[in-house]
């Protein structure tokens, strides 16, 4: 049984789902300055957890082929046969109509449509058109990865504001250096999947161009939420700090040969992502409390 709920967990892509709800969670205490609806927060977390829990899912249902060419993506349960494709199905729907449930009864509808949204989007049009349209796929497929805090915000407050849009922008350009990182290490097996991703198209050393580049529009747009009166001196500091280093390793990797220091970028920026969410509520607890 444990095997079994070990299998299903995978589905929902965990390390993923686990940079979603930072973000979403961080989203809603911002939204609230720390005055969290205990149930409105933990059923938007829960559902839009579950529907990004079957985002995943579906991705990897209509993937399978795809995953079993590539080296890192072979274990996964489908691949494996340690689930079916009509029993990922069944998992996908429930975590869709669970999450939707959770959203519509205890949330609002705003938080639903635009989750529904992301949903449509990343499970089936990124998976089955984005993803081979090109060497900008993940650019543009990013916006999926980039609402939770959109979808934090409004679960608990219910409406659109400047704050959590500009958190979207710093995910979305985000996306890009830290995918291309990984795609540079992965380049053979994306170009045997026939996934059209930089590093194949357009190549290494162009890709390792990019994103410098886009690491240094990140600290820009990580610094506009300073500038626009969001956060405060902490946040700068921390800000300048974290995306001075992201633009280090990314200079590191244009200087190196090849995919040289490729994963420490890639996995540098999971640690960015996550200490500069940390970083937006410790400065708002500053502001608050002492």
């Amino acid at each position: 049984m444990s095997l079994t709920i070990s299998e299903f967990f995978k589905l929902t892509k965990p390390g993923v789902l686990y940079l979603l709800m930072i973000t979403a969670g961080a989203s809603m205490i911002l939204a609230t300055n720390f005055n969290l609806d205990i149930i409105k927060a933990l059923t938007g977390f829960l559902g839009i957890a579950f529907i990004a829990g079957s985002s995943a899912a579906i991705n990897q249902i209509l993937d399978f082929k795809y995953d079993s060419v590539m080296e890192r993506t072979v274990k996964r349960p489908i691949v494996t046969g340690k689930i079916s494709v009509t029993s990922a199905t069944v998992f996908a729907s429930f975590l869709f109509i669970a999450g939707s449930a959770l959203i519509l009864y205890f949330n609002n509808f705003l938080t639903w449509v635009l989750t529904f949204g992301t949903w449509i989007f990343y499970a089936f049009f990124y998976t089955k058109v984005l993803k081979f349209s090109g060497s900008q796929n993940i650019v543009i497929g990013g916006l999926a990865g980039a609402m939770p805090p959109l979808l934090g915000w409004t679960a608990v407050v219910g409406s659109i504001d400047p704050l959590p849009l500009l958190l979207v922008l710093l995910i979305f350009i985000w996306t890009p250096p830290h995918f291309w990182a990984l795609a540079i290490n992965k380049k053979d097996e994306y170009a045997k999947a026939g996934i059209p991703m930089m590093p194949v198209v357009k190549g290494i050393e162009y890709t390792k161009i990019q994103i410098v580049l886009y690491s240094i529009l990140l600290m820009v747009v990580s610094l506009l939420l300073f500038a626009t009166g969001y956060f405060g001196y902490l946040y700068l500091i921390g800000a300048v700090i974290l995306g001075g280093i992201f633009i280090q390793k990314s200079w590191k990797l244009k200087k190196s040969t090849g995919a040289d220091n490729s994963m420490s970028l890639f996995l540098y920026s999971i640690v960015y992502l996550t200490l500069i969410f940390l970083l937006m509520i410790v400065d708002r607890a500053v502001v608050t409390y002492v």
